[in-house]
């Protein structure tokens, strides 16, 4: 028959069974490694975030991580933040403030002391609550090494050792500039110029870069077997990743140096002509802000000629280095809705810009409870009614129902989050009743951070 119904004597075409069903093997979201990827239309536009990259180049033998390498025995999950501490040399924790970000940098920084290395924890935050945890009087911008009596009196036997440093921003800078100068006496003049002693510690980038270059320091010395680092605290994740090339921007602004030319040590009568708008503009900036302050500004720019390059290639050495194998990000969260969107974003940067991705840290969570016990209002009411016994059984009740609303909210925040990053790589760490205010806080805070299971597939 030639078009038309086929005959029922005809056997159909199998319908060509989808990769997915074949054997049981679940679904691949699209995107992922090992996925197929997306159409290109899919990838444009400001909706889509591309999902994070499975952990790379932890297995020495492979790439990329693949599920398998991700269980241990008896086919249980591997902690991912094991295999970092094991194999990398460079772990940067990445968040949003206040989700535990440097305690986590800490824990780790502790675990691999344990384990045999010489661990190095670079925190930007100021607070003492660090120094105090791990037994350290205070925290400066070269490092403190804990002693291993704070280990022996907490019942540890640490291989390894424990340093700690707080990035100091105006430091790090004054040595960035006595590397670049050509003659110390510029330096000299940059580090006393007031512009510069203004700018140092407060211009919009310069934590972050400095931050970058005192990891980048760190890490050619090769006195540290790893180094982790706890980034600064930003509402925006592009803060972080851009901030050292803002930074460079901004000292190559030439609009900012054509308009302070006429304050620079300048000659020839085509430039004086060439910034005659420029000194029109100054001089009504200057009765704004005061000559001093176009004076100081200028000359520190003028003695910045000449260093430009350096500035520039040590931004993009330290972007190598954050690229290479050798390191590991690790995103920090809670479970609250504004720490996991930030979260969410944050990976997503990550993976367009290349930058290698090793585990998710969801910090205090709540833990869920068995199943709910079947009170009717009624029955509540007569509880809140009856004795001192039954009102206190009452407001266990209520209590309970209440904790096990806000596991659901928390439950229904990370859902998104996993839409984008596969949970073998998340670690949860459960809400506790103290902070690491002290040594032995911080010892469990590291065991619950490295003990703990990684979510199954």
């Amino acid at each position: 028959m030639q078009g038309g119904r086929p005959r029922r004597s005809e056997p159909r075409r199998a319908r060509p069974r989808s990769p997915e069903r074949i054997r049981g093997v679940p679904p691949v979201t699209p995107g992922y490694p090992g996925g197929p990827s997306r159409a290109p239309s899919q990838r444009e536009g400001w909706g889509h975030r591309p999902a994070v990259p499975v952990l790379r180049r932890t297995c020495p033998s492979r790439r990329r991580i693949s599920r398998r390498c991700h269980r241990g025995r008896g086919g249980k999950p591997v902690n991912p933040i094991n295999e970092l501490v094991s194999v990398k040399e460079i772990i940067v924790c990445a968040g949003s403030g206040g989700v535990g970000k440097t305690t986590t940098a800490a824990a780790i920084a502790l675990r691999a002391a344990m384990d045999g290395k010489k661990a190095a924890v670079l925190t930007i935050d100021p607070a003492k609550r660090l120094a105090s945890s791990l037994g350290l009087k205070e925290l400066s911008s070269e490092p403190s090494k804990v002693s291993k009596a704070k280990f022996t009196s907490a019942g540890l036997k640490p291989k390894g050792e424990l340093h700690a440093l707080m990035l100091d921003t105006k430091s790090t800078f004054d040595k960035v500039v006595l590397r670049y100068a050509p003659t110390p006496e510029q330096a000299e003049r940059i580090i006393n110029n007031r512009f510069y002693r203004n700018i140092s510690g407060t211009l919009s980038g310069t934590q972050e870069y400095m931050a970058m270059e005192k990891l980048y320091e760190l890490h050619a010395d090769g006195g540290y077997d790893l180094i982790v680092i706890d980034t600064p605290p930003t509402r925006n994740a592009l803060d972080f990743l851009d901030a050292p090339k803002r930074l460079t921007d901004f000292f190559e602004s030439r609009v900012l140096r054509w308009f302070l030319l006429p304050y620079m040590k300048a000659t020839g009568g085509i430039m004086r002509i060439a910034n005659v708008a420029a000194t029109t503009f100054l001089r009504i900036v200057k009765k704004i802000v005061g000559a001093e302050v176009l004076e100081d500004t200028a000359e520190f720019f003028s003695n910045l000629e000449g260093m430009y390059d350096g500035f520039k290639q040590r931004a993009q050495d330290v972007a190598a280095l954050l690229k290479s194998d050798n390191t590991s990000f690790v995103v920090v969260t809670s479970p609250a809705e504004d720490s996991v969107t930030e979260a969410t974003y944050f990976a997503t940067r990550l993976n367009e810009s290349g930058l290698p991705f090793g585990s998710l840290v969801v910090n205090r969570v709540h833990p869920s409870f068995g199943e709910p016990i079947d009170v009717t209002p009624r029955q509540l009411r007569r509880l809140q009614e009856g004795d001192e016994r039954d009102r206190l059984l009452a407001k266990l009740l209520i209590n309970e129902d209440r904790f096990r609303g806000l596991v659901h909210l928390e439950e229904k925040n990370l859902k998104g989050l996993a839409r984008r990053i596969p949970r073998h790589l998340w670690v949860r760490v459960p809400y506790l009743q103290t902070e690491a205010v002290d040594f032995p806080g911080l010892i469990e805070i590291a065991e619950r951070l490295f003990d703990g299971e990684a979510e199954a597939v």
